[in-house]
């Protein structure tokens, strides 16, 4: 049966053969079987193609420490939250000790190289949602840079870690460089996400950590000089504590989500609390808001009324296309 794949695989077939490294092997090989059409015909194609990714997965990750008896991978972490928000950065940045005092999350902190040698998930608090914030280890180790790749791969933001006690503008061109290794773009504040390139472009906020030590308000205003207006530059201090309120706000706002909340018939506006929302991407309308909250509930949709800035007037009905936006409460009615 022939495979018929379309033109843009063969463009990155291509490019898989041209690459000189692993890791453009490997970007181009991932590329190759998320655009492959899911067919009987291209089923053979499909399991060559997984065998060479797995051959250059474990050139790229090293001799095998022993069997893991059966444990579960733990770069293949699910998300949770409005969503993932992926610390990534040089070896010994303070990463770890960044999740710890924003999300309480227990990591391993060592003021030794390569102490992270797993990803750790926590859950980063912004008003009332919490967004899944993971640490990784250090994006140049290649002993973990083919699991590392699928992780960043999922994640929706991007969040490069550099030390303000070294040179901050070098260890940001160490992070670009190996995520371009990967064809991975880094998007500027407000850039849309390409609908057809979403798992690699993703929007990225930088953070100057250890703002405690001497010297950091230089190294923090060279960054902020040269990339400023392209990403959100926040200044922090693991150690201290500083910065986690503005790297929340960075991180939702780099989401591009937004919070509704559904209301039952039978409890009064003035009665009603406001705790657990949706979270919804910006714009979403009333339909996708009733077929997240369940299913049922989308299909059977008739009307919802509607509290808040996109209403006309509070308790105004609306129908299902209307669109929603921040802090909104919706009552749905089903027909």
């Amino acid at each position: 049966m022939p495979t018929n794949v379309p033109p843009q695989y063969r463009k990155v077939e291509d490019r898989y053969r041209e690459a000189e490294t692993t890791q453009a092997k490997i970007a181009a090989l991932q590329e190759m079987l998320s655009i492959m059409p899911k067919h009987k015909g291209t089923d053979h194609l499909k399991a060559q193609l997984r065998t060479r990714l797995s051959k250059l997965m474990a050139e790229l990750e090293g001799p095998s420490a022993g069997k893991s008896g059966g444990r579960a991978e733990p770069f293949s972490l699910p998300k949770e939250g409005g969503g993932r928000a992926t610390l990534i950065g040089p070896t010994n940045v303070g990463k770890s000790l960044l999740l710890n005092k924003a999300t309480g999350a227990k990591t391993k902190v060592g003021a030794y190289a390569l102490s992270t040698q797993e990803p750790v998930p926590g859950m980063l608090p912004y008003k009332d949602i919490h967004v899944q914030l993971v640490d990784t280890p250090p994006i140049s180790n290649p002993g973990t840079q083919g699991r590392l790749y699928g992780l960043l791969r999922s994640t929706d933001v991007f969040v490069v870690v550099v030390d303000l006690s070294l040179d901050a503008m070098e260890q940001v061109r160490e992070v670009c460089a190996a995520l371009g290794e990967w064809d991975f773009r880094m998007l500027a504040k407000d850039e849309p996400s390409p609908e057809d390139d979403y798992w690699k472009s993703k929007p990225t906020i930088l953070v100057a950590n250890k703002a405690d030590v001497h010297g950091a308000l230089d190294q923090y205003q060279i960054l902020e000089d040269e990339y400023g207006s392209r990403f959100p530059v926040i200044m922090a201090s693991g150690e201290e504590g500083v910065g986690l309120d503005e790297l929340a706000e960075a991180v939702f706002d780099a989401l591009q989500v937004m919070r509704v909340y559904t209301k039952s018939p039978r409890v009064k506006l003035e009665d009603f609390e406001r705790v657990n929302p949706l979270v919804l991407p910006i714009g979403s309308t009333v339909i996708e808001a009733a077929s997240q909250l369940h299913k049922d509930f989308g299909q059977n949709l008739k009307y919802a009324v509607l509290w808040g800035q996109s209403s006309k007037f509070e308790g105004q009905r609306v129908g299902r296309e209307h669109p929603l936006v921040d802090g909104d409460v919706i009552e749905i009615h089903g027909s």
